[in-house]
């Protein structure tokens, strides 16, 4: 029938019978082949033979594929290979009038003359061989309060192996998240692999090289921990992940369409929600394998790596020189080091309660992570001895002074002294407890009782309150002494 394919023999039997000089109806009638896909056949001996001298009667100058010789097909297959859509090919061949001939005609020549895919190779992993990681743009959440649309990152990693997934939703795909999407994963799983193959996001790898890339420091300790090694996809060659991008596509078809309806408003919900469909996922038959994925996993399972007995706590990497006031910055905050190290870079371990900072593999210091911003947190221990000393001693000497004077004052001195930073507001508890010396200490306090209030610390501000209360005093025992004689008064009071 026409259309379709025939053998070698046959081909190889209409070619002969052409060079022969008969006609495509003769040729037909002798090969039993419909005349159509007789036509075809010489039409595609006459291209390939462009080069020798055939009569002009023997050319079929009205065939279909008369076109194709004056296309390019090596650049056609080059272009498409490179990423150009074989659409766009058409459109801007169209455009140079290289063609007149619709998409679907220069679509299948193309099919014939060209390959428009490269070879692939099926890759086999052993049971607990390799864990592929990525990211992909999640689902938006919508905050109920404020109308604001939040987007959220797709984190997923897959056993290569049994291709059992792992799948959860995040915020950003900074450090972090990164790292506890890891240890959930792993939890998920039961078990490590000895191989990771995540992309060159920033929170993995810091340097990106073909061969030898720089893995991020934090990702390093939490390899360190799990005792895996992690080896990084090479840039923009996706077919390293291969598995994991494939289970992304499909699961985004899977998932993403069951909830495209759905409007959430949290990230633990829409991850509740993802949990329940992963269940699902998991469990569906695999096409190619005829298994679900779950089966596999059970086959796989026993030959991941134990799990450590103590459960990795994230810690964030970040690096900061120590400035002359023996602090850095980290985070929007400013924490406190031992001052001999003051300009050197100093290496930051933070987690999510804590702040430790090294020097040469050596702990050096250790606070609390601060909550708010731009707060200092200091230990005193860290200055050198003289500011320690100025900044103890004194400070207790200040203290005994302000509670001397009253309880008001005590409270207004000691909220500075006692805060983060006390030598920043060291003078002006000077200047706060020495106003008990120009003026009485009652006054004193009961400026500073009127400065509470208002949470007014301002040495300048108390001393304007003291001199109106002064002022205030003075008025009222003018109004008590007594009135001098006036004559143009009459009665007691005018009594002199």
């Amino acid at each position: 029938m026409a259309g379709n394919g025939l053998n070698l023999k046959d081909a190889n039997e209409i070619k002969r019978l052409w060079k022969l000089g008969l006609k495509k109806r003769a040729i037909a009638r002798i090969t039993k082949v419909h005349r159509n896909t007789v036509s075809k056949y010489i039409d595609e001996f006459i291209l390939e033979n462009s080069d020798q001298k055939l009569q002009p009667t023997m050319l079929n100058a009205t065939a279909p594929t008369s076109w194709t010789r004056s296309i390019d097909w090596e650049n056609v297959r080059s272009e498409y290979l490179g990423g150009v859509p074989l659409n766009i090919i058409h459109e801007e061949l169209l455009e140079s009038k290289q063609i007149e001939v619709q998409y679907a005609g220069f679509w299948k020549q193309a099919q014939k003359r060209i390959s428009l895919t490269e070879a692939t190779m099926v890759r086999i992993f052993k049971p607990g061989e390799r864990i592929e990681i990525d990211y992909a743009d999640g689902i938006e959440l919508l905050d109920p309060v404020t109308g604001e649309v939040r987007k959220t990152q797709f984190f997923v990693g897959v056993l290569c192996h049994s291709r059992y997934a792992f799948a959860e939703f995040t915020m950003t795909q900074s450090s972090g998240d990164f790292l506890q999407s890891h240890v959930n994963m792993f939890e998920y799983f039961g078990g490590v692999t000895p191989l990771l193959s995540p992309d060159n996001l920033k929170s993995a790898v810091t340097k990106v090289h073909r061969y030898d890339p720089v893995i991020n420091q934090a990702y390093t300790r939490l390899a360190e921990h799990y005792e895996v090694a992690v080896v990084p996809a090479r840039v923009r060659t996706p077919k390293d992940k291969a598995i994991v991008e494939r289970t992304i596509q499909i699961f985004q078809r899977y998932f993403f369409m069951k909830v495209r309806y759905r409007t959430f408003t949290s990230l633990l919900e829409l991850n509740q929600c993802l949990r329940e469909h992963l269940v699902v996922f998991n469990s569906k038959l695999h096409r190619i394998f005829k298994r679900t994925r779950l089966e596999m996993f059970l086959d796989e399972k026993p030959h991941l790596k134990t799990l450590p007995e103590v459960s990795y706590k994230v810690a964030v990497y970040h690096h900061a020189i120590l400035s002359r006031d023996c602090h850095l910055f980290f985070d929007q905050n400013y924490y406190s080091s031992p001052h001999h190290l003051r300009g050197n870079d100093l290496d930051i371990w933070a987690t999510a309660k804590t702040v430790e900072i090294f020097y040469e593999g050596d702990r050096v210091a250790f606070h609390a992570r601060g909550k708010t911003k731009a707060k200092f947190v200091t230990d005193n221990s860290h200055y050198p001895p003289a500011q320690q000393a100025f900044a103890e001693e004194d400070v207790q000497k200040i203290i005994a002074r302000a509670v001397s004077v009253g309880p008001e004052t005590t409270a207004m001195v000691k909220g500075l002294l006692e805060g983060p930073q006390p030598l920043k507001h060291f003078r002006r508890s000077q200047g706060i407890v020495a106003l008990s010396w120009t003026y009485t200490p009652a006054l004193l306090e009961a400026a500073c009782k009127e400065a509470n209030r208002f949470n007014n610390h301002n040495v300048q501000y108390l001393e304007r309150v003291i001199k109106m209360r002064e002022g205030v005093k003075r008025n009222l025992e003018n109004e008590i002494s007594e009135r001098s004689f006036n004559p143009h008064l009459r009665g007691v009071n005018n009594i002199h």
